[in-house]
């Protein structure tokens, strides 16, 4: 009799041992696929772990198991694999590598269980990619898609997100042709297969083949929430026209910030008071990035969100003492990078975005003495690690 068997309780050969447990491989199929639901709602349900689900595609991924075909009466033929998983002399166990990734998304999970989901500290290089909403998409390819040593051609919008009223420009450059050589720009915009403008084309000096574009727009007006609009641009080489396009977005708005309060300690947080307008009450969301004012290094990414019952109030944010001495800055501070976002809700159920005027607003800083120092836990992020710290175990 194998090991592990008992009298009239024979284990199937493909049953399998985890963490103490023996299961069948049928069982482990669905522990596989529910670890990785587990882990993949606790990245993308909520936002109270924000930047993490970078360190989550490739754990998902590896852990999504690869169920078997059913056959007729339930044996599995042949050898039988699950990313993520490796058969041992007990039974069936979390490869190492696997482990590594769960250990790797544990101590992520433990780090942010220090911080609320509202005030969490920026790391130098997490500011482009997950705290600039508008941050522009460039284009960049080939002006021979068949020879990668051939010219570049690039597009650089101002930035992703427009809003009504604001003035659409572009970037176009020429890279890898000899500053000697000639080139020629021209671009329009087009949205829904209609051109709305052309560009007037400025060469920039000191910069060969280096070319502003402003756009001349008509019928944005008309638009009514958001539109893709794309920017099409031609450019003229010795050897042929090449055309490149990049989209961007055009949103009507319905909300504007107006002002900023001065800002204030309570207990263990910097209350910073934001006066906003809407023309449709409702769940409103701020979000903004603080920076340090002598620096102008990146510090604490802060959420705030409020029930708008009329057409003008304020939203809150809040700096917990926590973040901003993991960021070492007592101030004085800078506001910038403000979004703000009328959610889902009657009549329309979208996303409507308000206008920031201001590109940065003055924010009082405070000596940490000033604040409770109360240590902060995240008990859902905490829990969600310890029980990936187990499995990776």
């Amino acid at each position: 009799m194998l090991a592990g068997e008992s009298k009239g309780n024979l284990m199937n050969k493909h049953s399998v041992f985890l963490s103490g447990k023996v299961f069948s491989l049928a069982a482990l199929s669905s522990l596989v696929a529910l670890t990785g639901i587990v882990i993949g709602v606790a990245f993308f349900s909520s936002s109270d772990e924000p930047g993490l689900a970078q360190k989550a595609d490739e754990s998902i991924a590896m852990i999504s198991a690869v169920k078997p075909a059913p056959v007729e009466g339930g044996s599995i033929p042949g050898p039988v694999t699950i990313p993520g998983i490796e058969k041992k002399q007990e039974g069936f166990d979390f490869d190492d590598e696997m482990k590594l990734k769960l250990k790797d998304i544990s101590e992520a999970y433990a780090e942010q269980a220090k911080y609320p989901s509202f005030s969490v500290p920026i790391a130098a290089d997490e500011l482009a990619a997950k705290y600039l909403p508008d941050m522009p998409i460039v284009t960049e390819l080939p002006a021979d898609l068949t020879n990668p040593d051939s010219p570049s051609l690039s597009i650089l919008p101002s930035k992703f997100r427009y809003f009504n009223g604001d003035e659409l420009s572009a970037l176009a450059q020429i890279s890898g042709l000899p500053a000697e050589e000639t080139s020629y720009v021209s671009a329009r915009l087009v949205m829904q297969g209609k051109t709305l403008g052309n560009a007037s084309v400025l060469a920039i000096e000191d910069q060969a083949h280096s070319y502003r574009l402003n756009f001349d727009v008509v019928g944005l007006d008309a638009i009514q929430w958001k539109e893709n609009i794309t920017m099409e641009v031609e450019f003229q080489l010795a050897d042929g026209t090449y055309t490149r396009s990049v989209t961007v977005e055009y949103l009507k708005t319905i909300a504007q910030v107006d002002d900023i309060a001065a800002a204030e300690v309570q207990g263990e947080y910097l209350l910073i008071p934001v006066y906003v307008s809407t023309d449709k009450p409702g769940f409103h969301r701020l979000q903004a990035n603080l920076y340090d004012a002598a620096t102008g290094a990146p510090l604490v990414h802060l959420t705030g969100e409020e029930q708008l019952l009329s057409t003008s109030g304020m939203l809150t944010l809040k700096a917990h003492i926590s973040a901003l001495k993991a960021s070492g800055s007592e101030g004085p501070y800078h506001l910038k990078d403000l979004m703000l976002r009328r959610l889902p809700s009657e009549p329309d159920y979208i996303t409507e975005f308000g206008r920031v005027e201001e590109s940065s607003f003055e924010v009082e800083g405070y000596r940490f003495s000033a604040y409770q120092d109360k240590p902060y836990t995240n008990e859902k992020a905490q829990r969600i690690a310890n029980e990936l710290r187990k499995l990776g175990s």
